[in-house]
């Protein structure tokens, strides 16, 4: 998991999450700090403002002074915002929408277990997108094989596993060009990969999946292992979702990114990079990867359709091959028998008001 820290307060790259605080680079983020809210990088960004005691007695003083003279004058009738209505949203501060964006997204998830096969079922609009079956023990120590070929690379990639360790929004914005106007592409980064997130957790509790170092005393991680199952990678699902939207994106807006093609090839080798630099730091088997991946363009295509796109959410089963490595070309197939990938139809996911209300002004940031 990235642990909930990112691209910050949509506005700013620099306060108290990551990407910054919806206005320019700098509002609550920073580029990565942690913090470990189900509202990740929208934590406190657009919270109401202390005021120092002196400016409040201030402001009492010169309430009484004035206000007479308005109390001279009729009142107006005044006028309630549109009830119910998406445009609202604009006035709310940006942890209030992220907290509408979660409870959206996450009121037609849901899940099934399955004790027998140790299975995991997860279902959005009661509509299955990902079975997994929990890998033997015997399926991650074969994976330990494959995964001590990249702890030679440590030295070289030390500064990408170390601020990827929040969540890497700086490294996508790399790709698309965000700049400081930006704060509502950054706000569906960030809230893509928060959903991402929670969604990853449901699998990783119940599948209960030891991390490398607990197996194997040789793999000596690099960095802090993270307190949750290892199985699937939380931050190649969370990767692969938003290289999924960010993808869907730029080709939609190919008058603003007129070379979409080569971003949506960057956006997919980047996903991949990212993910593969959490085996690199000895925190993931390439299995956890698989499926990080799998669940992420799940996600990704589910928060697309929300938005409003006329896409469908690809379902697929998979069941680790302990002898296999992750490969993004692989992955591209989709269904691929050989490295235990299965696909299980598709479905279309309903859009949602707050969703596409939140695509429209991302969308209006860039040249149409």
């Amino acid at each position: 998991m990235s642990q909930l820290g990112g691209f910050g307060g949509f506005g700013g790259f620099g306060g108290f999450g990551g990407f910054g605080g919806f206005g320019g680079f700098g509002g609550f983020g920073g580029f990565g700090g942690l913090n470990f809210s189900g509202l990740g990088p929208f934590l406190g960004s657009g919270a109401d403002p202390i005021y120092d005691p002196s400016l409040v007695h201030g402001l009492q003083i010169t309430e009484q002074s004035v206000t007479h003279v308005a109390n001279r004058l009729p009142s107006p009738t005044a006028r309630e915002l549109t009830f119910s209505a998406a445009e609202n949203m604009r006035l709310w501060a940006d942890w209030v929408r992220s907290s509408i964006y979660v409870t959206d997204f996450l009121r037609q998830f849901d899940w099934q277990i399955n004790d027998r096969s140790e299975s995991i079922v997860l279902r959005y609009g009661r509509r299955d997108f990902v079975i997994f079956n929990r890998p033997s023990m015997d399926t991650f120590k074969q994976q330990l094989d494959v995964m001590r070929k990249y702890l030679d690379q440590r030295p070289d990639r030390t500064p990408e596993v170390m601020t990827q360790l929040s969540f890497p929004t700086p490294y996508f914005a790399m790709i698309v060009g965000l700049q400081t106007n930006h704060r509502f592409t950054s706000e569906l980064i960030a809230m893509t990969q928060v959903l991402a997130s929670h969604v990853t957790m449901v699998a990783k509790h119940q599948l209960a999946c030891r991390r490398p170092a607990h197996i194997d005393a040789t793999v000596m991680p690099m960095i802090p292992i993270p307190a949750h199952g290892s199985f699937p990678s939380a931050h190649a699902t969370e990767a692969y979702a938003v290289a999924e939207v960010l993808c869907s994106f730029v080709e939609l807006h190919k008058r603003h990114f007129a070379d979409f093609e080569r971003r949506q090839a960057l956006l997919r080798k980047l996903a991949e990079r990212i993910a593969v630099n959490r085996t690199v730091a000895g925190m993931h088997f390439p299995i956890d990867t698989w499926a990080g991946a799998i669940l992420g363009r799940a996600v990704g295509q589910i928060i697309l359709g929300k938005c409003g796109m006329n896409v469908r959410v690809a379902s697929y089963a998979y069941s680790a091959q302990g002898e296999r490595d992750f490969s993004g070309s692989q992955f591209a197939r989709g269904a691929n028998k050989a490295f235990g990938v299965a696909r299980r139809g598709s479905f279309k996911p309903n859009p949602s008001q707050s969703f596409e209300w939140l695509w429209r002004q991302a969308g209006t940031e860039f040249v149409r």
